[in-house]
């Protein structure tokens, strides 16, 4: 059988860290990066040669019925997996060896299966990697009028272990997988043609790239970043560090629920603990707010904010305070100031499901300490990023907590993360984010 002909891409040249940034890139005012060199390859990757993986019947009909992934419990073992390499393409197949999808395969992590393609005759070539990513730009394009948002939302996207956030003509990546990293030559291509970026930042300093066996040194692709990137929401202008910031430098998935605060917030005082560099702060002050104090534990982020702050000519509304929130939120220490609306989103209490109590504890306690925090009458908002964390369960911890605070309250809303993060429909842990809105009333 002849061999199909893929393109790689060769090695990139040295990477970039820049601690010390002196001035700020706009991604209007640098060149375009040209495609990256490449030369042919025949990559091991062909589907005629993929692994077969037997499962078990649980796992079939999960796998039949549209679910993405396959535990390592439900793999008839041998050892020929043992001695595969981590993140090569499997054909996952029943105990006839009638193969049902194919995926990639990781031997040493527990989620070892992440299915790319169902059907016996599914494949897995650039084409497919084109269609999707081509497919994930146009929904996003109808959703934003500008380049600034979530491209790919892994399993959302239907491209398990693969993060895509685009600011404009800079694009931040998370592989988070062994299969997408060895993938790779397969799916990089097709962002080049579609976004013609000139930076390329490889957010590789993930804890899932350690249990996935993969390097996690940040790298960058093109022109080096020599600030923090532009972001854009709207009227306002947001600042974001893509090489020490959090995650991929950006929180595209609270972009609703930062319009709908500050849709609240004219002639209001507002405080914004976690604060990061100022999402849902800034808009609240370009909207209106009489007041917004922002309360963070990062110096990066807090001068971020200081920055965005300036260039949206708000700087004069806004207060900063280094802190840990629990810090500032300390009853023996509060200093008496009461606020219209209080914005409560920390980062994740619950990273895996042994520590679901404690972090729902935590919440509850976040959710007493700050909300003395707010007026009578006034708008409490607190949300979750930990998928662990259900709404049920993480609503019942912040009501819990308004009541010991002795405050009564009233839903106002309920909501998730923005459009451009869909949640794959057999895949709940993908709907991570939960904000809930309140009025609190008289203590």
């Amino acid at each position: 059988m002849a061999h199909q002909r893929f393109y790689i891409i060769s090695i990139y040249p040295p990477y970039l860290k820049q601690n010390d940034w002196n001035c700020v890139l706009d991604y209007n005012d640098a060149p375009r990066l040209a495609p990256p060199s490449i030369s042919l390859y025949d990559p091991l990757m062909h589907t005629s040669d993929s692994l077969p993986v037997i499962i078990n019947k649980a796992a079939v009909r999960r796998l039949t019925d549209g679910h993405p992934w396959i535990f390592k419990g439900n793999v008839v073992w041998s050892s020929a997996l043992d001695l595969c390499t981590p993140g090569t393409l499997a054909r996952f197949c029943d105990a006839r060896m009638r193969p049902l999808g194919i995926g990639t395969f990781n031997p040493q992590t527990e989620l070892c299966g992440r299915i790319l393609a169902l059907g016996a005759r599914a494949d897995v070539n650039a084409g497919l990697f084109a269609s999707r990513l081509a497919h994930a730009l146009r929904k996003r394009e109808v959703l934003f009028p500008v380049p600034h948002y979530r491209w790919v939302h892994a399993e959302g996207d239907h491209l398990p272990g693969l993060i895509v956030d685009r600011y404009g003509d800079v694009l931040s990546i998370q592989v988070t997988t062994a299969g997408m990293e060895h993938l790779k030559p397969l799916w990089l291509p097709a962002l080049y043609d579609l976004a013609h970026p000139h930076t390329v930042v490889f957010r590789n300093d993930l804890p899932a790239r350690k249990q996935e066996g993969l390097p996690t040194t940040p790298e960058i692709q093109g022109e080096p970043l020599t600030g923090p990137v532009a972001v854009v929401e709207g009227p306002v202008t947001f600042r974001a560090d893509l090489v020490d910031g959090q995650k991929t430098g950006w929180f595209f998935d609270q972009r609703a629920n930062r319009r709908h605060i500050a849709d609240l917030a004219p002639g209001l005082s507002v405080l914004d603990l976690y604060s990061h560099s100022g999402g849902f702060g800034l808009p609240a002050a370009v909207a209106g707010a009489a007041s917004v104090r922002m309360v963070d534990v990062s110096a990066l982020a807090l001068n971020l904010s200081r920055q965005a702050a300036t260039e949206n000519h708000v700087a004069d509304l806004c207060q900063w305070t280094e802190s840990d929130v629990f810090a500032f939120l300390d009853p023996t220490k509060d200093d008496g100031e009461r606020y219209d609306i209080v914005v409560v989103d920390p980062p994740a209490f619950i990273k895996d499901r042994r520590k679901i109590p404690a972090g729902l504890a935590g919440y509850r306690k976040l959710a007493r300490l700050s909300c003395v925090k707010t007026k009578p009458h006034g708008v409490f908002f607190m949300a979750s990023c930990s998928h662990h964390a259900h709404l049920p369960a993480f609503r019942t911890a912040v009501e819990a907590g308004l009541t010991e605070a002795g405050r009564s309250f009233t839903l106002l809303r309920t909501a998730r993360a923005d459009r451009d993060h869909p949640v794959h429909a057999k895949l709940p842990q993908n709907d991570y984010l939960k904000a809930l809105t309140y009025r609190l009333d008289a203590d």
